[in-house]
C-alpha cells in the first residue's frame, strides 16, 4: 500500500530540511542563497524552522514554524586552548509527530544534532530517504570523541542513502571512520557564501595606498584577531603606511582588542566597524585588498569562502577546516600559523609588498566554480538522486 508521505507519480519529490538552526538570530545569512538554489531544484521542498522564526523576512522561501525545543543549558567544547559555546537543546515529543505527519520523500540532515537524530528516526518510521550532510572531519570543531557518541555516528550515517562531504578530510572521515560505502558519498560544499564578488560596487584590482586587510569574524579568542594585530605591529615602524586594517564584528573580546592595538601604538591603523548585517558586508570584501582568516579552531569557517568568492585572496589558517580544499581551489591563497606570531608576521611582510600584493590581486580575481552556490545545488541534487534511487 502506497503511504502518503511518499512522492506521487509526476510530482517533483518533496524533500524536507531537518535542522536545529540556520543563520543567526533570525537572519539566514548565507543559508538565504542555499535555500533559494534548493527550492530552485525541489520546488517541492520544504524547510522547517523553529516555531517563533521571523518567517515572514523570507516570502521567497518555504520555511515552515513547526519546530519547538527543551533547553538544556549551555554547551562547551574544547579545542586545544580554545573554546567553541553552544546550547543543549532537544526537539520536543510534539515535534517529533509534527515531523512523522509531513508528507516528504526524502529528509536532508546536518550532521549528528539531536534535530538531525530526530529527523532520522522520522524518516525511518516512515521509510523515507536520508540525505546526511557532514562538512568534514569533526576534529577541527572537538566534537565528542566518545564510544557512545561515534557508534551514533556510524549507526546513522550507515544506514543513510547518500552522504554529502565538503572536502577530502571529510571523505576520509566518513568512509573510513564512519564506514560508509563509497557509492553513497558526494564530495563536494553543501555550504557556501558570496556576499561580494568582483565587479560590485568599490571593488578594484590594483592595490589600494596603504593596502586593506579585513578580518570579517565575530571578534572572539578563538578566531585570532590579537595574534593578527601582535603580527601587524611587529611589522614596524617602516611598515606603518603601508597598511590599514578594517575590523568587521562584534564579539566577547572586542574591548580587549581595542585595547591591545591602543597599547601597541597602531590604533590610528585599525578601524572598528562593529557587527554587520550579513547583507551589509559584501561592500567590505568589494574594498579589500587581502582578508586574513587567522582562526585557532574552526570546523569549516566560510569566512575564506566568502573571500574567494569575492575575488580576494586570502591568508587562511592552518587550524580552519576549510584551509586544505581552498587551497586546492583558489588562485591567490596562503596558509599561516596564526599561533606562530613570527612567521605570521613575515606572511604579512611577503603579502604586502606591491608587486606581489598586485600579482596576487589580479590572480584572484579570475575566481573559481568550486563555491559557488550553483555547485552547491549541483551536489545536493546529486545526493537526492542518490537516495530516491534506493526508494
Amino acid at each position: 500500500m502506497a503511504r502518503k508521505d511518499r512522492t506521487e507519480a509526476g510530482e517533483p519529490p518533496r524533500i524536507v530540511w531537518v535542522s536545529g538552526a540556520y543563520g543567526y538570530d533570525g537572519d539566514l545569512i548565507y543559508f538565504r542563497d542555499v535555500f533559494a538554489e534548493f527550492v530552485r531544484r525541489f520546488p517541492g521542498g520544504e524547510i522547517p524552522v523553529r516555531r517563533d522564526f521571523p518567517v515572514e523576512r523570507y516570502p521567497e522561501l518555504p520555511l515552515r514554524p513547526l519546530l519547538r525545543f527543551i533547553r538544556l543549558g549551555r554547551s562547551r567544547r574544547r579545542v586545544g586552548d580554545v573554546e567553541y559555546l553552544g546550547v543543549y537543546r532537544i526537539p520536543t515529543p510534539g515535534t517529533f509527530v509534527r515531523l512523522l505527519r509531513e508528507r516528504a520523500a526524502a529528509h536532508i540532515l546536518i550532521e549528528f544534532s539531536p534535530t538531525s537524530l530526530t529527523g532520522f528516526v522520522a524518516a525511518r518510521l516512515t521509510r523515507r530517504r536520508v540525505v546526511l550532510l557532514i562538512e568534514s572531519d569533526p576534529a577541527f570543531r572537538g566534537a565528542p570523541g566518545s564510544r557512545a557518541a561515534l557508534a551514533v555516528k556510524r549507526f546513522v550515517a550507515r544506514r543513510a542513502d547518500a552522504v554529502v562531504v565538503s572536502n577530502a578530510a571529510g571523505e576520509r572521515f566518513v568512509r573510513e571512520t564512519l564506514g560508509v560505502r563509497h557509492d553513497r558519498v558526494v564530495v563536494g560544499p553543501y555550504l557556501t557564501s558570496a556576499p561580494a564578488a568582483p565587479g560590485d560596487a568599490g571593488w578594484e584590482v590594483e592595490p589600494s595606498d596603504p593596502a586593506r586587510l579585513l578580518f570579517l569574524n565575530s571578534v572572539t579568542r578563538r578566531k585570532g584577531i590579537l595574534q593578527l594585530v601582535e603580527a601587524l605591529a611587529a611589522l614596524g615602524d617602516g611598515a606603518r603606511g603601508r597598511w590599514v586594517l578594517d575590523v568587521v564584528g562584534g564579539g566577547a573580546e572586542l574591548e580587549a582588542v581595542r585595547q591591545r592595538v591602543d597599547e601597541l601604538g597602531i590604533a590610528e591603523q585599525v578601524a572598528f566597524h562593529g557587527r554587520v548585517p550579513y547583507s551589509a558586508t559584501g561592500p567590505h570584501y568589494a574594498a579589500a585588498d587581502v582578508v586574513v582568516c587567522p582562526t585557532l579552531a574552526d570546523y569549516r569557517s566560510l569566512n575564506g569562502f566568502e573571500a574567494v568568492n569575492a575575488g580576494k585572496p586570502v591568508l587562511i589558517s592552518t587550524y580552519d577546516g576549510a584551509h586544505a580544499e581552498i587551497l586546492a581551489a583558489a588562485p591567490a591563497v596562503r596558509v599561516i600559523d596564526p599561533r606562530d606570531v613570527a612567521s605570521l608576521t613575515r606572511a604579512l611582510a611577503e603579502t604586502l609588498e606591491p608587486e606581489a600584493l598586485a600579482a596576487a590581486k589580479r590572480r584572484a580575481a579570475a575566481v573559481p566554480g568550486d563555491f559557488t552556490v550553483d555547485r552547491v545545488g549541483e551536489n545536493l541534487e546529486r545526493a537526492v538522486t542518490i537516495a530516491l534511487s534506493r526508494a
